[in-house]
């Protein structure tokens, strides 16, 4: 039998609960130290669990040594999360592969700010951005860039704004501003709805592409005034949203209650089609008083309604939401604690500019990774980093079999499918069969399947049928019947379980499972009768 592990093209995976095997507890987890990891390796959050991966190395060069996320209001991957974006300072943007994180060249682009680069939410080649007075479709793969519009009427640059948001999630909206101008523009039917002049910020698109929002005001097409939200201060971080039923929602930082009364929150939610408001993050769910240097980003737009924080507050993180990483659901009010970012933001005392230091968490559409920069620990270097999920699958294994029950004399037919999305890991591949005890095994320990027997409760003793498997390039791997015998009157009755899983390498050399060893499963489960 021909090892499995060959064959092209990638997919894809989600998550519908994106807290599911996160903390969601309110106690103090007061960080500890953790060694900085190499470039395209992971270490696991000593207090909540989940896996962090350095994806750059910046050179310790010049006064802002820094590769970082572009804010947190855009979206750093592409539609499929193939590529994502990053900014190299003094270099510019940077272009990577999206689950590898390989780099791959600098774009030549001139975006009217850092921020200002919009990925197209369903074609994974297409960015845009505005420079001068024209509004640019550039496409990534070949370098092509394309002039969608030139605002004639623009005497001055054309820019998204001082903070701002990102484009309708159909990518068909943008909000802009040029001088004393603001306007929106519509791309599908290359129009502009109105142009108003007004001393505040450009007009931020909303998911929907029905509505605009700046400085606390909630906007028509026509940029004509719906409502304003109860605001105290509609400058704080925030970053606009969507929930599951459809509705535009602004999701910010609140360290003082509105004038209508709407509360305090590290994370507090506005419906933009009513004004009505909820506490997501905040004393009144629970949790303290919002910390300092909170960013917001709702832009996990395959899953409307999820939000994530990046929260500095104490950089030592000895306090609840005191560096730390946080995901909520404004649907229904779910919140989890992903992990500690490790980086001083605006306490860093070693770069020139400590705006670099700043984590500006970013999540990806699917929302099962978020990117951060860390300057892990007052560093004079700033790199980024990948909060990695549970829901965050880039290597899946399905293991089938023809039936669930079987009796002597029956043949069984296992089939694999391999699934890679392509990611910076060469882990151990295994192969048991669980027998109906429950610990002792057959270990499969090469692809002609000879077997040794082990157990369960005995890590060390497991063997892997392949070491080392690279999985930094995509593939699918489809092997129907890999794996064939026929039932003896003399095997025990019972169930069992066909079981696949990768590992990190030598993680079972301790002899123990610990958080974070298995990298992916996949399993089959029958029964046997004699």
């Amino acid at each position: 039998m021909l090892c499995p592990l060959a064959a092209a093209a990638a997919s894809r995976s989600g998550a519908a609960d994106l807290c599911q095997g996160l903390v969601k507890d309110k106690v103090s987890r007061s960080m500890t130290p953790l060694a900085k990891p190499a470039l395209a390796q992971t270490v696991i959050d000593p207090q909540f669990g989940t896996t962090l991966r350095r994806i750059t190395a910046v050179a310790a060069v010049g006064a802002n040594p820094a590769i970082v996320p572009l804010y947190s209001t855009v979206s750093a991957w592409n539609a499929d999360e193939s590529r994502l974006i990053l900014y190299h300072v003094g270099i510019g943007h940077e272009l990577y592969d999206g689950h590898t994180y390989r780099f791959i060249r600098v774009l030549d682009i001139t975006p009217a700010d850092i921020e200002q680069v919009y990925w197209h939410t369903s074609d994974p080649d297409v960015l845009f951005y505005v420079t001068g007075n024209q509004l640019i479709r550039y496409h990534v793969g070949s370098g092509l860039r394309e002039t969608v519009h030139t605002f004639q009427f623009c005497s001055s640059p054309v820019t998204g704004g001082s903070d701002p948001m990102f484009t309708s999630w159909d990518s068909n909206v943008i909000g802009l501003r040029c001088g004393n101008q603001l306007f929106t523009y519509r791309m599908d039917t290359d129009t502009l709805p109105a142009v108003r002049t007004s001393t505040l910020d450009a007009p931020e698109a909303s998911p929907s592409g029905t509505m605009a929002f700046t400085g606390g005001y909630v906007l028509d097409p026509a940029l004509n005034v719906l409502r304003q939200l109860d605001l105290a201060n509609p400058y704080e971080h925030a970053s606009l949203g969507r929930l599951a039923s459809g509705h535009d929602t602004y999701n910010g930082v609140a360290f003082d209650p509105g004038p209508g009364g709407s509360g305090v929150g590290s994370l507090v939610t506005f419906d933009l089609t009513n004004g009505s408001s909820r506490v997501i993050v905040g004393p009144a769910t629970g949790y303290p008083y919002p910390p300092s240097g909170t960013h917001v980003s709702a832009m996990a737009y395959r899953q409307p309604g999820w939000v994530f924080l990046s929260i500095v507050g104490d950089p030592t993180g000895q306090r609840v939401l005191d560096s730390e990483l946080v995901l909520a659901d404004t649907n229904g009010g779910t919140v989890c604690r992903i992990g500690h970012h490790r980086s001083y933001g605006g306490n860093n005392t070693r770069l020139a500019d400590n705006y670099w230091a700043e984590p500006h968490v970013m999540a990806s559409p699917s929302g099962t990774r978020a990117l951060f920069a860390s300057d892990w620990g007052n560093g004079s270097t700033v790199d980024t980093y990948v909060a990695e999920l549970p829901g965050y699958v880039p290597f899946q294994i399905a293991l089938s079999t023809g039936r669930t029950a079987y009796r002597t004399g029956n043949g069984l037919s296992a089939s694999l499918t391999l699934t890679n999305a392509g990611v910076p890991a060469a882990p151990d591949l295994y192969l048991l069969l669980v027998l109906p005890d429950g610990d002792q095994v057959v270990d499969f320990t090469d692809w002609s399947f000879h077997q040794v027997l082990a157990r369960l409760s005995s890590p060390a003793s497991l063997r892997p049928i392949q070491a080392a498997v690279s999985l930094y390039q995509p593939f699918t791997a489809n092997a129907p019947g890999f794996l064939r015998w026929t039932w003896q009157a003399t095997q025990a009755a019972g169930t069992y379980r066909l079981l696949m899983m990768t590992v990190r390498p030598g993680a079972l050399a301790d002899g123990r499972f610990d958080p974070g060893d298995v990298l992916a499963w996949g399993g089959a489960t029958f029964t046997f009768t004699p």
